[in-house]
Order: structure tokens, then sequence, then C-alpha cells
């Protein structure tokens, strides 16, 4: 008879079945063994019919039978022993008594108190299933959050984990090239050590601008909420610094105010993003980061070392401390100064790299996605139009010098409104007091671009094309649900106002049978629309991220088609100047996907790209000193993607190939 251990003393073992809601449901040993012994061992299968059961392991001694067999045998919780008959079992009633088998001695509690409780609960059985699971499985050899993930990893982005959480102990810098899923893998790390129990208070730590990026990602992708330090959520919870995983922008937890409530507690587990950020010894993020305790530490960042090595040693020190020797011997060994190129030893200092760094370059993996096309569509307004335009724009630039920061924003508000359609701009320009030109808004029921977008949608109809239409305001949308309805072309209508199960039906009639889906920024916020692969912009946000946002519904994995874009821009509008500058200096439409948000991060930490733009159009004295300014700005995002570019080839002389996990 084959016995496992137990601890305490040797048992035989037990195959347990239950029958649940009338279907059997095999449950291993391992499954008893949690509720009373705390071990567990392989797994058996078994099928009944006629009170009889195939064989399932020689040595197995008892049955816990279900309810309805137990009736059939005299009442519940009674063991029938396995006696062999031939090629199967026959069941043979047995109520073991205290002393009556010493064998069965070690199952009387688990007896009693199966007898004495209360039925199972089929979630419960499967949870303890699980946990055993986990408890029973070696190492990192096979990752248990793989099940449970909402979308199928890259088989790179998996080896990454693996070996972040195997062979680099969960202390690791992910450094692969732009637009490679770095938020992936960190995001796999931090799913597998909370499934085992390993990570149960975790901080993830970004710029401001990806904050809700992330916690979409981590909710939408690895079904793990997160919540944002400072929100109405958080101010909400009862003990938010409990949460599983907490959230916060870097300026925010680096801040005097805030930064000892980071500090404080001990985490499982701390990610930082952009942590090129942190090259800067003494500067307050990474002082932040130097004093977080953690058990577990990723850094994140596609430009490890930029214009010194330097940058590189302060990352790896802050993520295995010593690793790379003092300050002074790795001056000593590799140099300080210049760039990857410059670095001496090389082969020692990659030997040092693969303890703590993972990078995988594109070149290195399948990551291909079909080509984007884009064009814009120049609509010249009517004159109409263009007189509303300019009287509104004249207007915010003449109030905005001197006005209080709340005033602003409704200034910005109302500039951002008159890029998208006259509808939209009337109840704002009411409420500010602006009634001459609200009265002369609301004259106006259509536009030119309106037309424009109806001969482009009828096109893609003809064609039996879908097509995705965004506009950034919920009255425009509504003005462009009459214009496509008395246009006799069939329209879902989307937006953040809707209940969440007429979000589904809108999504569910725009995958079926309707070819459009009119939309705000709502559905820019974790929709996957690759079954479409036409875009269309009505109007166009101040920041390229957001742009960037909207087609990153469409130009994604699964997207068999290439992704045709059309953006509708009014001339003399602030939306044509910033859009020109952002084609023409930085090829916005052809830029890889990730390398967009890379750039704007390296202009200046924190950089609000939509704030800089109202303030420098408002302090401009006229169209021509705006221009001017934007093409400077033009002209840094030209010369910070370069030096990207130049950089990545240094670095993969001095990063360290892929090791297997």
């Amino acid at each position: 008879m084959e016995s496992v251990t137990s601890g305490r003393s040797e048992v035989p073992r037990l195959l347990v079945s239950l029958d649940l809601e009338g279907r059997n449901l095999q449950l291993s040993p391992a499954w008893q063994a949690a509720l009373e012994f705390g071990w567990g061992t392989g797994e058996a299968r078994w099928h009944a019919g006629d009170g009889r059961f195939v064989p399932v392991q020689p040595g197995d001694q008892a049955v816990l039978l279900s309810s309805a067999q137990a009736r059939k045998l005299g009442g519940w919780g009674r063991w029938a022993a396995l006696v062999p008959d031939g090629e199967a079992f026959r069941l043979e009633p047995v109520m073991p008594e205290e002393g009556s088998d010493p064998s069965l001695a070690p199952y009387l509690p688990l007896l009693r108190r199966v007898a004495g409780g209360a039925g199972l609960d089929p979630a419960d059985s499967r949870l303890v299933e699980e946990a055993l699971g986990v408890w029973l499985r070696p190492g990192f050899d096979t990752l248990i959050c793989q099940p449970r993930l909402r979308f199928t990893p890259f088989d790179y982005q998996l080896r990454a984990a693996q070996t972040v959480l195997r062979r680099l102990k969960g202390r690791a810098i992910l450094a692969d090239e732009v637009g490679l899923g770095k938020t992936i893998e960190a995001g796999l790390v931090l799913s597998e050590l909370y499934l085992r129990r390993m990570a149960a208070h975790c901080l993830i730590v970004v710029p401001a601008g990806l904050v809700e990026q992330w916690r979409e990602e981590l909710e939408r992708k690895f079904a793990l909420p997160a919540l944002v330090y400072g929100s109405a959520a958080w101010r909400q919870h009862p003990d938010p610094w409990q949460a599983t995983v907490v959230l916060a922008s870097l300026a925010t937890a680096r801040h005097a105010r805030s930064r000892q409530d980071f500090v404080r507690p001990q985490w499982d587990l701390v990610v930082v993003d952009e942590a090129h950020r942190l090259k800067n010894q003494n500067s307050a993020s990474a002082q932040l980061v130097r004093s977080l305790s953690t058990r577990h530490l990723l850094l994140l960042t596609a430009t490890p070392v930029e214009n010194r090595l330097e940058d590189l040693f302060q990352l790896v020190s802050l993520v295995r401390p010593g690793l790379l020797g003092s300050r002074a011997e790795f001056r000593r060994r590799h140099g300080l100064g210049g760039g990857a190129e410059g670095a001496r030893n090389l082969q020692e200092l990659q030997h040092g790299l693969r303890e703590v760094m993972v990078r995988h370059r594109r070149s290195e993996v399948s990551v291909l996605l079909p080509r984007r096309l884009a064009r814009t569509l120049l609509v010249i307004p009517a004159a109409a139009e263009a007189e509303l335009y300019a009287r509104v724009a004249a207007r915010v630039r003449q109030q905005a010098r001197g006005a209080s920061p709340s005033h602003l924003l409704t200034l910005r508000s109302v500039q951002r409104l008159a890029g998208s359609s006259p509808r939209a701009l009337v109840a704002t320009l009411e409420k500010v007091g602006w009634h001459d030109l609200a009265q002369q808004a609301a004259t106006l029921q259509s536009t030119e671009k309106a037309h424009r977008l109806l001969e482009v949608l009828e096109r893609h109809h003809s064609r039996g094309e879908k097509v995705v239409v965004f506009t950034g305001f919920r009255e425009t949308l509504h003005f462009l649900a009459e214009a496509v309805t008395a246009a006799g072309i069939p329209a879902a209508v989307y937006h953040g106002g809707l209940a969440r199960r007429d979000k589904e039906a809108a999504v569910r009639s725009f995958a079926g049978e309707v070819p459009l889906l009119l939309t705000t920024e709502a559905a820019g916020e974790g929709r996957n629309l690759q079954f479409c692969h036409v875009m269309i912009n009505f109007d166009l946000p101040w920041n390229p991220m957001q742009i960037e946002q909207r087609l990153g519904r469409l130009h994604r994995i699964g997207q068999e088609h290439e992704v045709e874009l059309t953006n509708l821009v009014a001339r003399g509008t602030l939306e044509e100047r910033v859009l020109e500058v952002l084609e023409r200096k930085i090829n916005l439409f052809e830029l890889v996907v990730g390398e967009l948000d890379m750039i704007l991060g390296r202009v200046e930490e924190d950089f609000d790209f939509e704030s800089w733009i109202f303030s420098t159009y408002v302090d401009s004295a006229d169209d021509g000193e705006f221009a001017q300014r934007l093409d400077q700005l033009g002209d840094e995002l030209a010369r910070v993607r370069g030096e990207y570019l130049a950089n990545r080839a240094s670095l993969d002389r001095l990063l360290p190939e892929e090791e297997p996990a």
C-alpha cells in the first residue's frame, strides 16, 4: 500500500470524491489534505457506474462519498473501501470507529468535520484546488497567472517574467526597446507574485501622464484593480494604504507633503516606469525610490544609459546595491563619462548586467503590426464658421491675460470646443456670459467638416468597411449622430455617460451589422476595436498621446488589415498648426508604438503638452509668434527622437543578449 508523510505519521492515500449539483467532480488527495493536514499529492481520475470505479492508483484506501452516494450506503459521511473486483473496484460500505482501523485514524477528524459541516460550494472547491496547485508547484517553471490573463502575451514577454522571477529574484531593470511591452512584463511579474501570495502590497510609480493608462492596463489585461493615490476612489476607501496595488505619479510620491506616506509602508513589490528619471542620484525622484522599503523592485526604461555610463550605474545600484562595486570602482573599471561607446572592460560589465537586466530588441522578436496609413484633409470653413472661430479665439486671448487659474481652464475648454463644432460651443459660451457669440454659434446648423465627413463615410460604406469616428465632445457627438441619420447611415453611439450595458450594446451592434461607431474619448479607454480598420478624427486633441490612444483601439495585436486614419482639420485653426508641426518634425503617424510616449517624456519632466499649447497660444502676441514657438517645440521633439535613435545603437553594443530564463 502506498503512503504519504503528513509530518506526523505515515497515512494511506485517500481519494476524495464529491458530487456537486449532480455532477461528478473529482478532487485530488491534495484537497482533503488542505482541509486538515496541510499536505497533498498527485491527482486521480475516476468515473462511477453501477457502484463500480475504474482503478485509479494502487494503494488508494477509501472514498469519501457524495451525499447521493452516501444515502445508498446508509448515510452521509460513510466510508467505502475500494475492493478489487477484476479490472475495477467494488464499493463496500465501511464506517470506521475510533480504534477500529489504525490506518484510517488520521482521517477521522476530517470525517467528523465534513459530516458536521455545510454543503461544499463548487467555487470553494476550485479555489482550494488552485491554492494547493500553487503550493505543490516548484519554482516558476509555469506561470500560474497565465490562465487568468485577459489577453495573450508574446513568448518573449513570458520569458522575461520568468527570468525576473527565477534568476533575478524579483529585482530587475526591464529595458526592452520602445513598444515591446515592458508594462506587460511588469504586469506578469506582479500578477504572478500576487497569485502566489508573495506580493499583497504593491506600489507602482509612473509619470503623471501614464497613471490612467497603467490603471486601465492592470484592470483590463490582468484583472488587477489599482487604487490611484489621491483619486475619488482613494478618498472613499476605508483604508486605502491596504489596497493590493497602489498607483501614484512620481511627482506626487516624491512631493514633500506626501513622500513619507510612501516611504513608511513595507512594500512587497515596487514598480517604477520611465526609470531613466532616476539617473541623477541627488534628484528627489531617485532619493524617493532609494528610501522605499521593498522586497522586489522593477525599474522600466528603454534607455538605461543615455549620455553617461553613470546613468547605468545609478539604476543598477538602486536595484542591486554593490553589484557593480562602488562608484569609484565602477569608474576605474568601466568609466563614468561618455555614453555606451566609451565603456571599458565591456565583457565584464555585460556579465554584471545579466544579473539585473532584461532587454529585448525589436530585431529579436516577431512583433509585427500592419502599417498605419494616415492622411489629413484640410477643410476650408465657410465664411460664417471662420468668423465665429476668429471672434472666439480673439476673446479667449484677451481674457486669458491675467485670468485666474480656474478661469484659464474654462477658456482652454472654450478654445478646444471652437475647434470641434459650433454646436459644442453654444452651452459653454452662454455659461461664461458671451451671449453674442453663443447666438452666432447657434445659427450654424452644419459645418464644412461635417459635409466632408459624410463624403468620406459614404465612400467607406459603399465598400462595406466599418468606420470609427472620434470626437472629444458629447454635443458634437449628438450633432454628428443627427447628420449621419439624415444621410441614412446606421450608427452606434458611444460615450462615457452611457450605462455599462448600453456601452456593451453599442460595441456589440458595431461588431455586428452596424457599419459606423460615433464615439468620444471613452472608446479610447480600454475598448478593443481591431475588427475595424478605418478611423476618422472629426476633431483633434491637442495632446498627441490622446491621438495615439484613439488609434491604439484599432492598431493593436489582432488587427489583420492596414489601418486607415483620416484627420479632418479646419484651415486657420490651432489644431491645424499643432498637427502640421507634429507631422513635419517627428512624422507623428509613422512612429513605432510607444515611441511618442518616450519622446514627450524626455522633453521635460512631467511635460503637459496641452497646457503648454494653450499657455503659449494665449501668451503669444499673434499667430506668427505662436507658430514660431510651436516650431521650436517641434525642433526639440525631433532632437529628442534623434538622440534616442542614435543611443539605441550604442545600447545594443553595451547591453547583454537575452539568456534563457
